[in-house]
């Protein structure tokens, strides 16, 4: 079988980690694959490549480009199934096309109350512009896939008609790299109690919580430490992310914040390190770091959000979103509880071996091709 896929947006977060996977997984699987890349971006061992800088691109001409010139490119390539990887997709599609559609942020009723406003008018008509292709993409596609049943839920709010071409695949995460069984921190050893995020920063991350909930950890006499994979300067230079710079640059002054951006194969000794994993983040829609705290056998607190509740079920603490004073309240009953404490990192474990192991997502993914080719 031969797939195309398109992932020329991939340059940073969530979907260069899982371009990379899942080519490096259908690779292992026999499967011919040829990614459509960045010029700079790092290939997997013995994967074809078609780069091009569209990324680049200002929107028009990317638009421009992927409707007139790529489904050329596309025709010549001539494999059985073309996987659109990043929310856009093709009008036309020589080939049938499966689409991805992995952003919620653009149809999720809260961030677009909570969040969207702070970016300013610019950003409204982009995201409205974004928003208008998606929803055509999701028509132009053979079939759509969603990484959640939260995210499946969104699109049929904007989108009904085409419902019931959409497929949920969890992504899930790699059970077998973020390990339990090498965990051996003990919980406030060396008398902080150390907390982790990781994730890349956009305004809806809100980093800004994770750094409020150590001052109030603080203030409640429990020494505290945040590290948060995220750098000053993306709050800095995103729209949105004032109070995100203020609260981490305040929090980095009292030296009770590290900053750092960590390679993903070195995330599971970064979890193993920590205490307990906070994910504040809205409007996701996986949350792959989710997964990745409850296989490494953290304690996890993240926001009360439908993709949370659906990656974690019962093995998570939850906070209501933008509320760091609900956080404290999860952690300090975390701090008090040893056996609530071992029992969310067993039952995290338990389900991602169960419900979230990224072989999962590949193989009925690979079940999708199959049932696409012509």
């Amino acid at each position: 079988m031969k797939i195309l896929m398109n992932a020329f947006s991939a340059k940073r977060g969530g979907i260069l980690t899982y371009t990379s996977n899942m080519l490096g997984a259908l690779r292992d699987r026999g499967i011919d694959v040829t990614a459509a890349v960045s010029p700079e971006f790092e290939l997997p061992e013995g994967i074809k490549a078609i780069r091009h800088p569209v990324a680049n691109y200002n929107p028009t001409h990317r638009l421009l480009w992927e409707q007139l010139v790529w489904p050329r490119v596309v025709a010549r390539t001539n494999p059985d199934v073309l996987f659109s990887s990043a929310n856009f997709g093709i009008f036309r599609s020589p080939v049938p096309q499966l689409l991805l559609m992995r952003e919620g942020g653009l149809f999720d009723p809260f961030y677009l109350h909570y969040v969207a406003p702070s970016q300013g008018i610019k950003l409204a008509a982009w995201r409205f512009m974004r928003r208008k292709l998606m929803l055509q993409s999701m028509i132009w596609a053979d079939k759509v896939m969603a990484p959640s049943q939260a995210m499946k839920d969104l699109l049929a709010q904007w989108q009904p008609e085409s419902v019931g071409k959409v497929e949920v695949n969890r992504y899930g995460t790699l059970g077998d790299l973020f390990n339990l069984g090498e965990r051996s921190r003990t919980w406030r050893e060396d008398g902080v109690l150390r907390l982790l995020y990781v994730s890349v920063y956009y305004p809806h991350k809100s980093p800004g919580d994770v750094c409020r909930l150590v001052e109030r950890l603080e203030a409640a006499g429990i020494r505290a430490h945040a590290t948060i994979t995220m750098q000053m300067e993306d709050a800095a230079s995103s729209p949105g992310g004032a109070l995100d710079l203020v609260a981490m640059e305040r929090l980095s002054a009292a030296g009770k914040l590290t900053l750092c951006k960590v390679p993903y194969q070195q995330l599971p000794k970064l979890y193993n390190s920590h205490d307990v994993f906070v994910f504040p983040a809205v409007a996701e829609t996986f949350g792959h770091p989710m997964a990745e705290a409850l296989s490494s056998g953290l304690p996890v607190v993240v926001a009360d959000t439908p993709v949370a509740r659906e990656v974690c079920g019962d093995c998570a603490l939850y906070a209501a979103p933008f509320r760091p004073e609900e956080m404290l309240k999860q952690v300090l009953a975390l701090d008090a509880d040893p056996a609530l404490r071992q029992r969310l990192a067993a039952d995290g474990r338990a389900r991602v071996l169960s419900d979230l192991q990224w072989s999962d997502h590949v193989d009925r993914l690979i079940g999708l091709f199959e049932t696409m080719r012509r």
